[in-house]
């Protein structure tokens, strides 16, 4: 179908009405649950300016193949483009207050509050959004790491608002503690970079190496406990047969694993000076890359992610 309708569309002039045919044809009778099929027909519809035709192919689809998170998103960018802002704020708040999938939901979230920051010109908004996020995710790192992108892009930058945000994630127990080293390294190079005070970069420092210490011990222990759980080393026995009683052969003797620590040598600045942080990333980087516009999506919206407690990227 889709190699048809492609010669469809680079060979027969004055095609419009042919072509919506036969991707009514296609979508409605011959594969009514192929999502890939029928996003092309809502690009088409939305390329010849049918907005709300476009629309109507989306409502459709997400009716018949719920959950599907490509179909989200063209709903919500498909009512930007059009210029209704507010059906896309709309589309936002009821797709993250529907989700049970919190990566999902707080990947959602990031993309709402950046689209009141660029689109609607709404910082202070944008900010409620990932703050009330926050109240149901305290420890997530991406949600603090982009206030303090927005706090960042502030005229002047307000040195309070930025460290109030370093210090909530820095308080909390039970973050992972390489993330708050690195939180810790990020408050160091914001004071040197923007701070008024000196002292508030020395105090910075001393808590960025507190909790460098704190990993280093944490590594040190992970690497002792590993040690411990290896199997001793065992002795074969030789054959019982043998008149001159058992025996043991030395080199049957099974050789310990080389031990590893849980985590890599962490890449900072043991003297607390002004140091590029580890590779999360800058202010500056965000949400993963989305797709090719009409390459499928297969992640379902509200299917559980059982990694959640090791996801790092942003």
């Amino acid at each position: 179908w889709l190699r048809y309708l492609r010669y469809l569309e680079e060979k027969v002039t004055d095609n419009t009405e042919i072509i919506r045919d036969v991707y009514e044809r296609a979508c409605t009778i011959h594969h009514k649950k192929k999502p890939n099929l029928h996003l092309h027909w809502a690009v088409y519809e939305e390329m010849q300016g049918n907005y709300e035709k476009a629309g109507e192919i989306l409502t459709a689809l997400e009716k018949v193949v719920p959950n599907l998170i490509q179909v989200i998103y063209r709903r919500i960018n498909l009512a930007r483009r059009s210029g209704d802002v507010a059906t896309a704020a709309d589309l936002y708040e009821h797709y993250i207050d529907k989700a049970k999938n919190r990566v999902i939901a707080n990947n959602m979230t990031i993309k709402y509050a950046r689209f009141c920051w660029k689109i609607l010109n709404d910082i202070d908004r944008a900010v409620s959004i990932l703050k009330k996020a926050l109240e149901k995710d305290k420890e997530n790192p991406r949600l603090y790491l982009q206030l303090i992108d927005m706090a960042l892009q502030r005229t002047p930058v307000d040195e309070g608002e930025v460290i109030g945000v370093i210090d909530i994630y820095l308080a909390r127990d039970n973050a992972e503690l390489e993330q708050r080293v690195m939180f810790a390294q990020r408050k160091i190079e914001f004071l040197e970079d923007f701070g008024s005070n000196v002292k508030s970069v020395q105090k910075a420092t001393d808590e960025f190496q507190k909790l460098l210490k704190q990993l280093q011990e944490k590594k040190k222990k992970s690497e002792d406990n590993k040690k411990q759980e290896e199997p001793n080393l065992k002795k074969t026995k030789s054959d019982q047969k043998d008149s001159s009683g058992p025996s043991y052969n030395a080199s049957q003797m099974s050789q310990p694993p080389a031990s590893t620590g849980q985590y890599s040598a962490p890449n900072y600045n043991q003297s607390g000076g002004y140091s590029q942080p580890p590779a999360q990333g800058g202010y500056n980087q965000g949400y993963n890359q989305q797709p090719p516009y009409n390459q499928q999506y297969n992640q379902q919206y509200n299917q559980s992610d059982p990694n959640y407690n090791n996801y790092q990227n942003w």
